[in-house]
């Protein structure tokens, strides 16, 4: 493989869509789920009553502690 083949895959890797599974089981509770949510910072899949780091005792919960502030919006 070349240098431009090197190049294009490594840009092709940058802008790949995420697949989700249309079904999954519930890491928490074992729930079979239609469209559940995915966690970003544990990477599991999670029903809608443990979709947040707190319901689901997430092993990396400080760093969504920590995450920084969503923008405030300007009204006028």
């Amino acid at each position: 493989m070349g240098i431009t083949g090197r190049i294009r895959a490594f840009f092709s890797g940058l802008f790949k869509k995420k697949e989700h599974p249309l079904y999954a089981t519930c890491a928490f509770c074992g729930e079979r789920v239609y469209l559940p949510f995915h966690c970003e910072y544990c990477n599991k899949y999670f029903c809608d009553t443990h979709r947040l780091p707190f319901n689901h005792d997430c092993t990396n919960i400080d760093a969504w502690k920590h995450r920084p502030a969503a923008p405030a919006r300007n009204r006028r």
